[in-house]
């Protein structure tokens, strides 16, 4: 999504762009998918359990697209074919591609390796300064020292980037990559107010909801300067997607049931000022198990865009699966 309210959708392996709040998509690239992909596109239930979506996707200040599947990351034109295979200096271990890609200034992208499960090898970051066609790793987590990184987000104002990562123990925490790539310190760790994935920055602190298991989950308000954390609200489920539309914060949950979070619903809510939440939608988790066909979840497009329009789509829930609305947002009185 982005300012000037470009969004951009995808189908399958297809990336859609929608410059009029969603009335007309156009098809502007492609991820590269061989025959058993293209078979499980005929099949909503084959696509979930294969993942087979684009996970992550940036457009850069040049209009190149960068997007991330299971598979690795693309990058390319939006000239309707296929993106090319990004060059990820690997070394010999595979890659775990990431869940969100995080851009900086010029031609940056950055990101860090997300699989689940994952034990007895280093986690890495990676860094591209020429628009994410080679990517060279940047800074290696040990084994064990986190399970994943789950965004990479840039701070102008202090012109660094913003490491998030997770998700047990020690693991969760909040780190500082220096601009130009070239050091690496974690800012605060080892709690489960950590844990996040998506950020507003609000000058002084960032502002997120928190995205555990193990904990209620709450919208966070974290200072910059100390570290020190305020609970501001709960929410009934894990926060994976944020964003701005236009002048109103949005915040998505995903039915991953515990003890602590027992809801069987994907909620959406929105706020003018991160204090007064409303909630716009919600959605029933479907009879599909989870662990295969996926967390119910009501999905947020990444960025920030200049108007009221909202745009949603579900994933595992019930009549709104593989779908997407879209509309504006009236505040009644």
């Amino acid at each position: 999504m982005r300012p000037d309210g470009t969004l951009y959708a995808s189908r399958h392996y297809a990336i859609l762009r929608s410059r009029d709040d969603g009335a007309c998509f156009e098809t502007v690239a492609t991820l590269p998918r061989g025959l058993a992909r293209r078979a499980a596109e005929t099949s909503r239930l084959a696509s979930r359990l294969l993942r087979h979506e684009v996970r992550a996707l940036v457009e850069l200040e040049d209009g190149t697209l960068v997007a991330a599947n299971r598979e690795g990351v693309f990058a390319g034109l939006p000239a309707g074919g296929d993106l090319a295979r990004s060059d990820v200096a690997c070394g010999g271990l595979p890659l775990l591609p990431p869940l969100c890609l995080g851009t900086g200034p010029g031609a940056r992208v950055v990101f860090g390796e997300y699989g689940s499960r994952t034990t007895g090898r280093p986690i890495r970051l990676f860094g591209s300064t020429d628009g994410a066609r080679h990517f060279e790793p940047l800074h290696a987590f040990p084994p064990g020292e986190v399970l994943h990184v789950h965004n990479v987000v840039y701070d102008a104002a202090r012109d660094h980037y913003w490491v998030l990562t997770g998700d047990f123990d020690p693991q969760p925490g909040i780190g500082i990559l220096s601009a130009d790539f070239r050091r690496f310190e974690w800012f605060a760790r080892g709690e489960q107010r950590f844990r996040a994935v998506e950020v507003f920055d609000r000058g002084d602190h960032l502002v997120y909801a928190t995205d555990t298991q193990l904990e209620r989950n709450a919208l966070v308000a974290f200072d910059k300067a100390t570290g020190r954390t305020e609970r501001l609200r709960e929410f009934e489920g894990s926060c994976i997607y944020a964003c701005r539309f236009g002048s109103w914060y949005a915040i998505a949950t995903t039915v991953e049931p515990s003890a602590v979070n027992p809801s069987r619903d994907a909620t959406l809510w929105v706020s003018r000022d991160l204090a007064a939440w409303h909630c716009l939608l919600r959605a029933r988790k479907d009879g599909w198990h989870p662990d295969y066909f996926q967390f119910g979840s009501l999905v947020l497009p990444r960025g920030a865009s200049g108007r009221d329009v909202a745009a949603v789509s579900g994933q595992a829930v019930a009549g709104l699966d593989g779908r997407l609305r879209i509309g504006a947002i009236v505040e009644r009185g």
